[in-house]
């Protein structure tokens, strides 16, 4: 699984640290405030009062996050979303200044897409608290990226960090609104110039979620002017995912379809966990599902066997099968450039299910798509692999130079070494 190693503060009860640095009126807390979980910050207003997406609802900076660089600002964000029912929501999430001012037009901003890290409230990456022990996960390379210039917003996705129903676990429209909504929030930060251009980036479930805020964009936020799309060993051909529901036997398999299979039960209304799991399983996914993140959940599930969990008809069933096939990308043209990066020693996105991805749904519905190959690159190394590339390529696009694309060459692929395995 994808595991690795802002307003005043509106109904917050931490004390301020410090807020000399700061804007004035925003106070800064420790990152401690949340090291056993989300704090009243993610407590959203009750009545939640309707704004449209991407409003800000309150923002905190945080302090002593050892990943930070010095100079740079780290902020959590609390903002309104939607659900894919168009139901408005709050969503938490953070975002990091860089250290460096501002160009003439205020910063460009990168909005980042988290991978795997469960389902469970207390799962979001902007709580800094080490997702049971795994350290926090900031964004892979963060650094390479805030030197480019960039300005990071990251969402948590909803159903992390603030208790909205349920996460909906790759649910590709849920994703992409929450990825779209933060770039629109750090619009809105106290004393932080920032422009539109915005470049859209995940990996793994992020990478899904990136595919399809790009999708997204021209509709759902026309505010933003999104100059590319990268993913990194993104999520795809779902509907071949849940076809093999039950021949599954390693435990992060397991782990994947415990999270679709339960968190798609309690989004679709078309789709029970009786549909999908066996009796004992169903009470078993709901207690795993709601306790635990990351490697927590592949322990719990560690001696579970697939026929225990799933019911043997799951793999046929026509309303799972019809949900697969609604999040999958690459079925609406993406305006954007986008650039996908893939480990060829990735065993959790295995790069012939991302070759089907380009050579059979992005390429031919017209996407203008760079795909690059990283020899012996891992699943959980190919984000750091590829910063030299992505940050390049992110450069070509913010100088308006024209994308390169794979499609032409089919299937010829770029392949690159991994530069830690040289």
């Amino acid at each position: 699984m994808a595991f690795v190693a802002l307003a005043v503060l509106a109904g917050c009860t931490s004390a301020p640290i410090s807020t000399a640095p700061y804007p004035k009126g925003v106070e800064a807390v420790s990152v401690s405030e949340t090291a056993h979980g989300p704090s009243s910050f993610y407590v959203p207003p009750n009545p939640l009062r309707p704004a449209p997406p991407g409003t800000l609802i309150r923002s905190q900076i945080v302090t002593g996050e050892g990943g930070i660089p010095s100079g740079a600002v780290l902020w959590r964000i609390l903002y309104h979303s939607e659900t894919i029912a168009g139901n408005d929501i709050a969503v938490s999430g953070y975002a990091v200044v860089p250290a460096s001012p501002p160009p003439p037009g205020g910063y460009p901003i990168l909005s980042w897409a988290h991978g795997t890290t469960g389902a469970a409230t207390k799962c979001a990456p902007s709580l800094f608290d080490g997702l049971e022990g795994e350290g926090p996960y900031l964004m892979p390379g963060l650094i390479a990226y805030l030197k480019a210039g960039w300005l990071i917003a990251a969402t948590d996705y909803q159903g992390l960090g603030v208790s909205t129903g349920i996460h909906p676990y790759l649910v590709g429209k849920s994703e992409g609104q929450g990825v779209l909504d933060a770039a629109k929030a750090a619009h809105h930060l106290p004393g932080v110039r920032t422009s539109t251009t915005t470049l859209i980036y995940g990996h793994s479930q992020g990478g899904q979620a990136a595919l399809f805020a790009g999708e997204l964009a021209p509709t759902y936020a026309p505010s933003l002017h999104v100059i590319g799309v990268v993913a990194a060993a993104p999520a795809t051909g779902l509907t071949d995912i849940v076809a093999v529901i039950g021949q599954i036997h390693a435990p992060d398999d397991v782990a994947y379809f415990t999270l679709i299979g339960w968190t798609w039960s309690q989004t679709y209304p078309d789709l029970r966990p009786s549909d999908i799991f066996t009796t004992s399983g169903a009470v078993f996914a709901q207690q795993i599902v709601t306790d635990h993140c990351d490697n927590g959940l592949v322990t719990a599930l560690s001696r579970k066997t697939s026929s225990s969990l799933f019911l043997p008809s799951a793999d046929s069933n026509p309303t799972l099968g019809a949900r697969a096939l609604l999040n999958n990308p690459g079925q609406v043209s993406t305006e954007a450039p986008i650039l996908i990066v893939q480990g060829t020693a990735d065993n959790q996105v295995p790069y012939p299910l991302t070759d089907q991805f380009v050579l059979d749904a992005a390429c031919p519905i017209g996407d203008v798509v760079e795909y690059v190959h990283y020899r012996g690159a891992s699943h959980d190394q190919i984000p750091f692999e590829a910063v030299p590339q992505i940050v390049l390529w992110s450069k070509s696009r913010l100088e308006g130079r024209t994308a390169p694309t794979t499609c032409k060459d089919r299937p010829d692929f770029r392949v690159e070494s991994s530069p830690s395995l040289r």
